[in-house]
């Protein structure tokens, strides 16, 4: 009858099972180590939004781990001042892009991204009513939008109006010259309440009535085109060495004054 306290059956302990190398337990320890580095390496790191874009896409394409909808974005906590300020600007931007296509309007109000800045172009239809200048719906919202993307480091907001070639001829407006430019200072003065933070000094309103045309204006569609206002934001940094403030005129120096000889009767 054998023992009931024996270890095992053969007599031989626990102790002398198989086990793993030795080695291994170093080994684990070493890549616990070096993955605990990593991560504390990539936690204090500064991740360009740009530059992981541009890695980002190297994968687009390809088969993933990610699901669709997984979101690939780099903490806020990681982000310099500057790419989160502009992240926010991108944001602002996508939202916009997003109204227009909801509420029907690309095809009234175009907006493209430029090396310098955002390129919009709004139909004279969804802005005022036939030869007048004051804002109507759905362009005051339009407008608000826009005015979230502007701030202090804006470079310049410059605001066109065009016309067809049809002429006008009221008492407020004899030519399209005058319509064109108050409809670009309508537009001006309405961003300009929207976005108090930009310096006024960096707004800019500009008719150029029907001289520039983006289509004949022998026909009904190409006139529609024609009658727009667009809008080009320089969203390049004020203090860009690369791109210096506007030159300023110098200050007109009066002239010295000489007083006139008095005459005795």
């Amino acid at each position: 009858m054998s023992d009931p306290f024996d270890e095992s059956e053969n007599g031989e302990s626990d102790d002398d099972a198989p086990t793993a190398p030795f080695w291994m337990t170093t080994f684990s320890d070493m890549m616990t180590i070096l993955m605990t580095f990593f991560v504390m390496i990539v936690s204090m790191s500064e991740v360009e939004v740009k530059k992981f874009k541009e890695a980002l896409s190297h994968f687009q394409g390809h088969p993933s781990i990610l699901t669709e909808n997984t979101s690939v974005m780099p903490s806020r906590h990681s982000m310099t001042p500057t790419v989160r300020h502009d992240l926010q600007k991108d944001i602002q931007y996508q939202r916009f892009l997003k109204y227009l296509e909801e509420n029907g309007l690309e095809d009234k109000v175009q907006a493209n991204r430029t090396e310098t800045g955002i390129h919009v172009v709004i139909s004279d239809s969804v802005m005022f009513r036939t030869g007048k200048a004051r804002l109507i719906e759905p362009s005051r919202t339009i407008l608000r939008m826009l005015a979230r993307i502007l701030d202090k480091n804006v470079t310049s907001v410059v605001v066109e109006g065009h016309t067809d070639d049809r002429p006008i001829r009221t008492g407020r407006f004899p030519s399209n010259w005058e319509l064109s430019t108050a409809r670009a200072a309508s537009s001006v003065r309405f961003l300009q309440q929207n976005a108090p933070e930009l310096d006024p000094s960096r707004y800019a309103a500009v008719g150029y009535g029907a001289h520039r045309p983006r289509a004949t204006n022998e026909t009904r569609a190409g006139r529609a085109q024609n009658r727009r206002v667009e809008i080009l934001f320089d969203l390049r940094s004020w203090n860009d060495p690369t791109n210096p403030p506007p030159r300023r005129l110098p200050t007109l120096k009066a002239e010295p004054t000489t007083p006139e000889p008095t005459t005795t009767p």
